[in-house]
């Protein structure tokens, strides 16, 4: 018997009962080894925008149509989400008023609902579908302002009105309110889809190009991929004149063949009146010495 054995048999008879050490069953997750899934991002798509080589224009474009099918995915949950939104509240004992869960629920409003409401706005449904990005459902009411006040509205109250749907992809993406977006005559209660730039979101492992993008000023993340694809267009542009104008001047080639080919490859002019070289094109006029 070993020592520690002999021991344990004498505390035993002394009326001591070792503790039993069990073998944890769990081990403490390591933020590393399980990274943040990117919200509207699956793991390919983050692997190919964010791979090397190929056209930073079609990673753009391909980001953008899955952004936009996330958001039309959403719009056309509104009626689930709106029914959603009524049994959470009820659930978490946080009701609307009768008469906001009432339009929320049956799509139509009174006139005298403008009025009791106006300028309110009740959020139903928020979503990250987009890296720090937020797609928002709201009912807004505005009962018209001043403009209003002074015509009589020839309907009766029992006349219910349908609430219409505004999406982020009207003229007025993005703006902040429906009196911003129709201006301060516009009446009426009205289902609004927004965007919302999440600042405390994240951190998720993006590709630079895609961070830098998502970071501009706004709110709406497709109009700021919209104009980083303007932006890269605008760069293919200007090098494009810049290199037919590098062609045509004496260039620091020293092959000679080659500085000659150049410099008699021919260009054409674009509807912006802008001068570039041809893609493909018969070079005539070299020198039979240089061969």
């Amino acid at each position: 018997m070993s020592l520690w054995g002999w021991v344990k048999d004498v505390g035993r008879s002394c009326g001591f009962t070792p503790q039993s050490q069990t073998t944890p069953m769990w081990v403490r997750a390591q933020p590393d080894l399980f990274p943040n899934e990117v919200p509207g991002m699956s793991e390919e798509l983050l692997q190919k925008v964010g791979s090397f080589g190929g056209s930073l224009e079609e990673k753009i474009e391909e980001v953008v149509d899955v952004f936009r099918s996330s958001a039309r995915h959403l719009e056309s949950l509104q009626q689930v989400l709106r029914r959603r939104a009524l049994e959470k509240r009820q659930k978490d004992c946080k009701e609307l008023p009768p008469a906001v869960e009432e339009v929320i629920s049956e799509g139509t409003y009174l006139e005298s609902f403008l009025e009791a409401f106006d300028g309110q706005s009740f959020l139903l449904h928020s979503e990250e579908i987009v890296p720090s990005h937020e797609y928002r459902l709201a009912l807004e009411v505005n009962s018209g302002g001043a403009y209003w006040k002074s015509i009589p509205v020839q309907e009766g109250d029992a006349v219910r009105h349908n609430v219409e749907t505004v999406t982020a992809s009207s003229p007025a993406e993005g703006s902040v309110n429906i009196i911003s977006q129709f201006g301060a005559a516009q009446r009426g209660a009205v289902f609004v889809w927004r965007w919302q730039h999440v600042l405390d979101a994240g951190p998720y492992n993006l590709p630079d190009w895609l961070e830098k993008a998502l970071t501009l000023e706004g709110n709406d993340p497709l109009r700021k991929l919209q104009t980083e694809l303007e932006a890269l267009k605008r760069w293919e542009l200007q090098v494009e004149r810049e290199t037919c104008k590098y062609l045509k001047k004496n260039n620091e080639i020293k092959d000679v063949y080659i500085r000659e080919v150049l410099r008699l490859w021919p260009s054409e002019t674009d509807h912006q009146g802008t001068e570039t070289c041809k893609k493909c094109a018969w070079v005539e006029g070299l020198d039979a010495n240089l061969f």
